[in-house]
């Protein structure tokens, strides 16, 4: 049936909304173009495939805790307007040898869920696992994600996308594991005979029985029940295909037809949109955040943000619109929508409409791979790219602790962050890495002794990692530079962890106490020239001398080897002095004369104070 469609330019409000459309299946959203693929043949031929349910070889057991105490729920009240659905229902799944009655005496039953679908009003038999769930043995099957196997899609151009019809049905549980999903009904107790969903292990199960399914296989992936299938071309496409339908026929997996794609040149897949130029987000996600209203409370506010987080790989500048939004979720704030709230939603809005962001290209392992890193004074940027192209990008907020780092110290951050963001990528690869900060290149090929400690730490953390650093001015790295500054709520404790106990292991081995280090703090802090070289260490030194302030140029030669911490500044692991102290204030220190410490002096004129952190013996260096 054709039916003539009217676009009026009116302010009138619409009688049927996109939503309501849509529930009412009045409209659907196409997320692909077929390509003119002859598919036909293949889906007749195999027809089998795509009825009934699928079943693996083998059979699964549901490992328990030993110690596990079994738990008996009574039967759970059903409306009368559901039971006779419910027993038609429990009738079809026992004549599909997915459920089976219980007349002997078992040590768990559980809770009955029935879930009505909103749609079809078919009902849903669940069951309320969480006691048994609290006993089950996992078995921690790595589960793929899609940033796993992008890579393999280089060069795709045609796709193709299966959902396996009632997957975890698919799998059949051992007699004795069937008895632990066992549960109460109106009309006596019934056990699972196949995998039944909610089981905290059924996803694990699930993927590595699909895994086995299609091992070996070329242009074939999958992600649970979603299997994707592409090639470089027709011909490849369709092999692929076929070779993936035959290996469902032989493993028991039958497919969904209602829910498969075939033959396209670009599938929604988990949340994205495949193409043969790289990925885009799904216009689904896109539209919901569209549609969404002002969120009411924090919760929704969370959820909002989730989804817009979701597309910040796409476009890198959501993150400045919606940093007021981002103040709402502080614990210290509370929760008051304003005018300026409703300013950034909408602009939100407005970005994901105007500005859906660049595609994101395939990562290609025989590609040269650069990482673009920058620092600004709050936030890290990081864009991984392969021939000019983005493959991703990353940003993230500085912590209160990290926005008093060095420049130079924010630098390297950047580039242990973008390695450690992109580990799949870089790791195993030579990489090369530009930044517009010069000092990094010569810090790297110094002796690790001579970097400050959290440097030490951080240049140790980056030792995995097969890279070259290269100079490049801002203006040549802007996506990096504008993602430190338009940074996202990126947190990664772990990151940061291991320099600021370097720092801390430093700092408490001092052999001077207390009240001295209070008193070079705050000595240092009344000294102009230490003051005006703690802002240099502070904001990032020039990179040449000449353009070094005059006060503070005669430390140039150590610029390296300077850092702060807590107000005091070191040379390496020498804590530098201010004029104002004298050698015979610390020759009066019962710490510093304990730790046999020595107070030297430098070729810049000042004392330093100078120990071995290994032994707390000191030395002259």
């Amino acid at each position: 049936m054709m039916l003539d469609f009217y676009v009026v330019d009116t302010r009138a409000p619409a009688v049927l909304g996109l939503k309501a459309c849509l529930d009412m299946d009045l409209i659907k959203l196409v997320l692909s173009v077929t390509a003119p693929v002859e598919t036909g043949n293949v889906l007749e031929e195999f027809a089998d495939v795509f009825t009934g349910i699928g079943l693996f070889p083998g059979e699964c057991t549901i490992h328990l805790d030993p110690d596990a105490t079994p738990v008996v729920y009574p039967q759970r009240k059903i409306p009368l307007a559901l039971r006779a659905r419910l027993k038609k229902e429990l009738e079809s799944m026992e004549q599909s040898d997915i459920v089976t009655k219980v007349t002997e005496p078992t040590d768990w039953v559980n809770a009955l869920v029935v879930v009505e679908k909103p749609r079809t009003g078919k009902l849903r038999v669940c069951l309320d696992p969480r006691d048994l769930n609290k006993a089950i043995k996992r078995p921690h099957y790595p589960l793929p994600t899609l940033d796993g196997i992008t890579h393999k899609l280089a060069g795709a151009h045609y796709f193709s996308v299966m959902d396996a019809r009632s997957g975890y049905w698919a799998i059949k549980l051992t007699e004795e594991s069937s008895k632990l999903t066992t549960f109460n009904t109106p009309f006596g107790r019934y056990r699972f005979r196949r995998l039944p969903f909610g089981i905290i292990s059924a996803q694990d199960e699930f993927q590595r029985k699909i895994d086995e399914a299609y091992e070996g296989l070329d242009g074939v992936v999958a992600i649970v029940d979603d299997i994707l299938v592409y090639g470089r071309t027709k011909e490849e496409h369709d092999r692929n295909l076929r070779a993936m339908l035959q290996r469902s026929r032989e493993r028991g997996v039958r497919l969904n037809p209602e829910k498969s794609t075939v033959g396209a040149t670009e599938v929604s897949y988990f949340g994205h949109l495949l193409t043969a130029n790289g990925i885009k987000p799904d216009p689904q996600k896109i539209s919901a955040i569209k549609e969404m209203e002002p969120p009411k409370n924090r919760a929704e506010l969370e959820t909002v943000l989730g989804m817009v987080n979701y597309l910040s790989k796409f476009t890198p500048s959501l993150s400045n619109a919606n940093a007021p939004l981002r103040q709402l979720l502080k614990q210290s704030s509370e929760f008051l929508w304003d005018k300026q709230h409703d300013i950034a939603f909408q602009n939100v809005k407005d970005l994901i409409t105007r500005e859906p962001g660049p595609i994101l290209a395939y990562y290609d392992p025989n590609k040269e791979l650069r990482l673009q890193v920058d620092a600004s004074k709050y936030g890290l940027g990081a864009v991984l790219l392969q021939e000019g192209k983005p493959i991703g990008y990353a940003s993230k907020s500085l912590t209160d602790c990290e926005i008093n780092y060095a420049q130079i110290e924010k630098e390297l951050y950047a580039i242990l962050f973008g390695c450690k963001r992109f580990h799949q990528y870089v790791y195993g690869r030579q990489v090369i890495v530009e930044s517009d900060h010069k000092p990094l290149e010569s810090i790297m090929r110094k002796p690790l002794a001579a970097a400050p400690p959290r440097l030490q730490r951080m240049i140790l953390q980056l030792q995995k990692y097969d890279f070259t650093i290269t100079h490049r001015p801002g203006k040549d790295i802007p996506v990096a530079d504008t993602l430190s500054r338009k940074f996202l709520t990126y947190k990664d404790s772990s990151l940061s962890e291991g320099m600021d106990m370097q720092v801390h292991t430093v700092y408490s081995n001092l052999p001077v106490s207390d009240t001295k280090l209070k008193e070079i703090q705050a000595e240092t802090g009344k000294d102009s020239q230490l003051t005006q070289l703690r802002e240099v260490i502070q904001d990032g030194r020039p990179e040449e001398r000449r353009k070094c302030p005059q006060s503070v140029s005669e430390f140039w030669n150590h610029r390296d080897e300077l850092s702060q911490i807590n107000g005091i500044i070191f040379k390496g692991k020498k804590i530098i002095i201010p004029t104002s102290l004298k050698r015979r204030d610390f020759d009066k220190d019962p710490c510093w004369t304990h730790g046999h410490g020595k107070v030297q002096t430098e070729s810049t004129g000042h004392y330093v104070l100078a120990w071995n952190v290994q032994t707390n013996r000191g030395h002259c260096w």
